[in-house]
């Protein structure tokens, strides 16, 4: 699937990292605050190495897709419980997930399939839900 954004917000621990990112890429709005970045976006990425969460459910509406490609070790993590466990776990490997993702080993979150079962078609996941594609590679 392939969405076209009306809008790009960004944030960072560091305001000056963010700020020399929008000034780089058209029309990105940096943000004072995680939930304000997040609040009804249509797609998240989150890219750090947090050891708590940075991203709460709380702040994402259904429907929500969230790409958590940071925090690959089994003591970080980037996404609290309520959220990996109230939406549909993507991976791109599950016998990898169970053992090197803080998001899905701390938060006790069920995988509901691999990137690779969906490609295939052996998988369909309901986009109305929230999902979590939470990649190690």
């Amino acid at each position: 699937v392939v969405r076209s954004f009306t809008e790009v917000r960004v944030w960072s621990r560091n305001r000056a990292n963010a700020e020399k990112f929008a000034s780089e890429h058209d029309g990105i709005r940096v943000c004072g605050s995680v939930e304000e970045a997040v609040r009804d976006a249509d797609v998240i990425v989150t890219v750090t190495m947090a050891v708590e969460p940075v991203l709460f459910g709380k702040w994402v509406k259904e429907g929500a897709h969230v790409n958590a490609v940071g925090a690959c070790r089994p003591d970080q993590r980037e996404l609290d419980d309520e959220l990996m466990q109230s939406s549909i776990v993507v991976v791109d490997s599950r016998s990898s997930a169970e053992v090197e993702s803080g998001d899905v080993i701390l938060s006790k979150a069920v995988v509901t399939a691999e990137m690779g079962e969906i490609a295939a078609g052996q998988v369909s996941v309901d986009s109305s839900r929230r999902t979590v594609f939470k990649s190690l590679g």
